[in-house]
């Protein structure tokens, strides 16, 4: 009987040691933002994107949910898969800023991609990017420009606009819709309306 516990024993813990040399590193990780991998927004296209990058350079890659949305559980996600071996982590969305300008200090040899941000520590005056950090901006106010000149080329004279929270990059679609907008009536001589404009102070959605 003892020699059996022996021998029991010694396969537990040769199984263990055997675990212990295979776990499973992830050299690409993605941080979720709010909502889910298959949101149909900046979640599934990153994520997407990472994926097919991943797999065309033989690269293993994981993404990461936060428990909640805020800058501590952002954080301690970005700890999870710096101890999971990730050497490039990839963040979707302004709401990790001030998280990435924390870890971009605390984690100098992992490179941090910040999609539609720019790292400050949350008061939007105190930009700083590292040099491990790259920050991945677009021209909001062009597709904006677009959207209210096809607009008002389609027929439309009554415009609207409502914004999620009037951050940076909402404001600057939002401006670019009504140029374009007025653009487009100055060129066909016409009168347009855009007195309905506002922000609604989230992105999550609601019947309000």
């Amino acid at each position: 009987m003892k020699k059996l516990l022996t021998l029991f024993l010694v396969l537990i813990g040769g199984f263990a040691l055997a675990s212990c040399e295979t776990v499973n590193t992830y050299e690409i990780a993605m941080i979720t933002d709010a909502g889910d991998i298959d949101d149909k927004s900046f979640n599934q296209g990153t994520w997407e994107g990472i994926v097919e990058f991943a797999e065309d350079n033989d690269l293993t890659h994981k993404y990461y949910k936060p428990t909640e949305v805020s800058d501590d559980a952002y954080v301690a996600a970005i700890d999870l898969a710096v101890t999971a071996g990730a050497k490039v982590i990839v963040t979707p969305g302004f709401l990790f800023e001030p998280a990435i300008y924390t870890a971009q200090t605390k984690y100098p040899d992992v490179i941090f991609v910040l999609i539609d941000g720019v790292p400050h520590p949350g008061d939007y005056a105190t930009f700083e990017v590292a040099d491990n950090t790259r920050s991945i901006l677009f021209r909001e106010e062009e597709s904006g420009f677009l959207a209210g000149y096809a607009a008002v080329m389609e027929g439309f004279r009554t415009l609207g606009f409502m914004g999620g929270i009037a951050v940076p990059a909402v404001v600057r679609f939002g401006q670019g819709f009504i140029y374009g907008a007025g653009i487009a009536a100055q060129e066909l001589e016409v009168e347009i309306d855009v007195t309905n404009y506002e922000y609604l102070g989230t992105f999550a959605p609601s019947d309000d």
